[in-house]
């Protein structure tokens, strides 16, 4: 498997800016409306520093040894290989979120035509940046910038025009700021979790950049920057003009709709509404390959549904396995809301194991670990390893209860199933292996 290495700097940070803001800010921010009323804004910051925590780790790694399938390798080399596939296989089924925002950017549309067929948009903009991704990385990521300019010219709008029109008198007093108390908080800070995290992704890009150990921890801690400062100043406009009971649960075009001069709010609709989506449903098939091409050449996946085009030099089976997965949820009309809390549960479980892998670094692979051009001590390092497993515990206890008993056994059945067939393939593999090593000793006699 030959990819081509030609992603640069802004070519990264796009992808990972795409990621992040994509339909955190614009579908989650009235779900977390709903949970925790005026303190939203409180709710973005502290999820964007949480996310920060979580990815040091990960971007150190990065620095240390980029490669293809970057998260999947990382675990596989310092943990093991079973332990690598089932970060992989958790990894898998969570990429049902495409699903959401794929509904997101139909809503939007919908906001402009109301008469599509929101399904119908759902699954066709799959389709289109499953085609784009087709044609290769380097060319997702030309479109990704195109995007991001748009996408973050549509945001600063709703701030220019929203952020002196805000009641700053409503974000004080508990009852305001904390309507469900300090459970709705901690459930606001689990939904945007997903809106401020994501910039780690990159790091499956890893053997595609052309200088990955600079690029890569630069593009995953400014794209979460960049991405926490936008989301904090336009949750002040969201949840700052009209009345918490008319922005509960509603996208972010409500606001913008009662805000925004009708000429400047189909602007918006189009250029922050849709390609918020947009970006994160590209950024995602840009990398939600990359594990699973080096899981199938170590023999945990069949080889055959790893082949990559001759001319693109793209994963074209892979890609159309992912297309389906996304569109699965949308043809079966599930609530994005059930659909986020059960793809959480499971994220809160992938995510955890890099930072023991991060954790363990150091004593595994002293020589890499001193390789690494993002410099920090192994102590720091595991400082801010176990303070991001601590954030995880927390956040997943929080996602779990909201899922309901059907959500938490379904987890629990997919998990067993990973650790069964872990074991089964664990031995094919091992016959493999010995096979392999048996014919190369027969063809070293034969020579000799």
């Amino acid at each position: 498997m030959q990819l081509k290495r030609d992603l640069s700097f802004w070519d990264v940070f796009s992808l990972a800016l795409g990621q992040i803001i994509g339909g955190g800010i614009m579908v989650l921010v009235g779900i977390a409306i709903g949970y925790t009323g005026y303190a939203v804004p409180i709710a973005f910051v502290l999820s964007a520093v949480l996310s920060l925590i979580k990815q040091m780790p990960v971007a150190f790694m990065g620095s240390a040894m980029p490669a293809t399938g970057g998260l999947y390798v990382y675990c596989k080399r310092i943990l093991g290989p079973q332990v690598g596939f089932f970060y992989l296989a958790v990894l898998l089924i969570t990429h049902i979120l495409i699903s959401l925002f794929a509904l997101g950017f139909a809503e939007y549309a919908a906001a402009l035509i109301p008469s599509i067929n929101v399904s119908v948009v759902a699954v066709g903009i799959l389709v289109l940046f499953y085609v784009v991704n087709l044609f290769g990385v380097k060319e997702a990521a030309i479109v990704q910038k195109i995007m991001m300019v748009l996408l973050l010219i549509g945001l600063s709008t709703l701030v220019f025009f929203g952020i002196l029109e805000v009641d700053y008198t409503n974000f004080s007093g508990q009852g305001s700021l904390l309507p469900n108390g300090w459970y709705g908080f901690g459930l606001a800070c689990v939904v945007l979790s997903f809106a401020t995290g994501g910039g780690q992704y990159v790091s499956e890009l890893g053997g595609e950049m052309k200088n990955p150990q600079r690029d890569l921890p630069r593009a995953i801690i400014y794209s979460t920057l960049t991405a926490g400062v936008f989301f904090a100043l336009v949750s002040i406009v969201a949840v700052g003009i009209l009345p918490v009971e008319q922005t509960s649960g509603q996208p972010l075009s409500v606001v913008a709709k009662a805000i925004l001069p009708d000429w400047v709010y189909v602007a918006f609709i189009v250029g922050a509404g849709l390609f918020a989506l947009a970006t994160n449903l590209n950024a995602t098939f840009a990398w939600a390959t990359k594990s699973v091409l080096i899981a199938c050449e170590d023999g945990w996946l069949p080889k055959r549904i790893a082949v990559v085009n001759d001319r693109y030099k793209t994963p074209h089976i892979l890609l159309t396995m992912l297309l389906f997965l996304g569109a699965a949820p949308i043809i079966a009309d599930k609530d994005m809301r059930y659909i986020i809390m059960l793809g959480g549960g499971l994220v809160f479980i992938y995510d955890f194991i890099p930072l023991v892998a991060a954790f363990v670094f150091c004593k595994k692979m002293p020589d890499v670990f001193e390789k690494a051009t993002m410099k920090m001590s192994e102590g720091n390092l595991k400082i801010i390893s176990v303070l991001g497993m601590c954030v995880l515990v927390v956040q997943a206890a929080l996602s779990f209860s909201d899922v309901g008993q059907e959500g938490s056994i379904l987890v629990c059945i997919y998990v067993a199933l990973v650790m069964v067939y872990i074991k089964l393939r664990s031995k094919h593999n091992v016959r493999a292996l010995a096979d392999q090593a048996e014919a190369a000793a027969a063809d070293q006699a034969v020579s000799g």
